[in-house]
């Protein structure tokens, strides 16, 4: 070896050793959990919220239907009839807006309201509210229990009726699906790399089971599946 090449073997081989050591540092890839478990939280009570809103809705319109003649003695003006018919659909469309913002604006703790507005969001938020008491009726069944990766599983689907076990089959396929894209849209909200799509998976299985009814059936991180304690 010559002079000069002795002259930088050492800075090689420092450069070399930082190399290797720079290797082995675990880079830390930004995550913001406890940020997305507190925005699945308020979009979870949104769906409830826009469920119950709906199902009270529907209860109003069939006892009007089925007591038509009895309601109809209270003799309502024709201006009552006419603002009623125009009131509600206003109502039925406007409602939901509403409480998405009231859900998304109580201060800086909160998630900003553009992210429970956003577009896709909100449009996840209609479809998962509208299909969610029928997703409720069969998980009381025990025949769907929530994942530990965010997602509905069909269970003991062998004691259904073959049309039954159908619906059941779609309903899971839907749900999922929607909440699948939930999940891209709660990464682009929040600047999460989708390489962690695990992660808020993950987060959001916490949240749903938090929020699962009573004998529910969940699964655990370890895989095991239980009923929801009261």
């Amino acid at each position: 070896m010559t002079r000069p090449e002795l002259r930088y073997a050492p800075i090689a081989s420092a450069l070399l050793v930082a190399a290797l050591v720079a290797g082995c540092v675990t880079i830390n890839v930004y995550f913001p959990e406890a940020a997305i478990q507190d925005l699945a939280e308020r979009i979870e009570a949104q769906v409830e919220r826009q469920a119950a809103a709906t199902g009270a809705e529907e209860a109003r319109i069939e006892h009007g239907h089925d007591h038509l003649l009895a309601d109809a003695a209270r003799s309502p003006s024709l201006v009552d009839q006419m603002w009623a018919r125009i009131a509600a659909p206003l109502l039925a469309w406007t409602a939901p807006q509403v409480l998405a913002q009231a859900s998304a604006g109580d201060g800086a703790a909160g998630v900003a309201t553009p992210e429970v507005t956003n577009p896709a969001i909100r449009a996840i938020i209609d479809s998962r509210a509208a299909r969610l008491a029928d997703l409720n009726r069969f998980k009381k069944q025990k025949v769907i229990g929530e994942g530990n990766e965010g997602l509905v599983v069909a269970r003991q689907l062998t004691e259904l009726a073959l049309r039954d076990r159908a619906a059941v089959q779609r309903l899971v396929k839907a749900e999922n699906a929607d909440r699948e894209a939930l999940y891209r849209e709660i990464a682009a909200v929040k600047n999460v790399d989708l390489s962690q799509l695990g992660r808020i998976r993950e987060t959001y299985a916490k949240t749903l089971r938090d929020k699962a009814q009573p004998g529910d059936l969940i699964q655990q991180p370890d895989g095991s599946w239980t009923e929801k304690r009261p």
